[in-house]
């Protein structure tokens, strides 16, 4: 045996045709039931909601606003795959769908606040979660928005 490259190596007929995988997670039963069995059925419906409120209070063209990024954040922090792991497996369950919760509604808020123009009001109710808004280092909410395209 000799060291090579991928080119060398498939020269050399030892690279097979490309596999066809089919879809697949490392959850239980290898497939999607995990993040979206009928224990989470309730959690991935939140989940939708929590994407459509972002979505529609972060657009292109905005300049970078850290009331959006907060928003961005909460969002992530919803849309977890942790909470619907947790639930499934029965595993703090109540306390997975209290955190899950607490995040989709803050995204309700803030996003309802921001798409009606009450930036101040937006701003009164995230100062008042506290904590760390920065889980995420220096999340920028305008990448998480593709471009429309004219």
């Amino acid at each position: 045996m000799r060291v090579t490259t991928l080119q060398g190596a498939a020269a050399a007929g030892l690279v097979g045709p490309p596999v066809a995988l089919p879809p697949s997670s490392w959850g239980s039963g290898k497939d999607w039931r995990v993040w979206a069995g009928p224990q989470v059925a309730d959690l991935v419906a939140q989940q939708d909601e929590v994407q459509k409120a972002l979505l529609g209070a972060v657009a292109p063209g905005f300049a970078r606003d850290p009331l959006r990024d907060t928003l961005a954040t909460e969002a992530l922090l919803a849309l977890s795959s942790d909470w619907a792991f947790m639930v499934s497996k029965n595993s703090a369950a109540d306390y997975a769908r209290q955190r899950a919760s607490g995040h989709a509604t803050r995204v309700t808020e803030l996003a309802g606040l921001l798409t009606a123009g009450r930036r101040r009001a937006a701003e009164r109710r995230a100062a008042s979660w506290g904590g760390d808004a920065a889980p995420f280092g220096h999340l920028d909410a305008r990448t998480l928005v593709a471009p429309r395209r004219p």
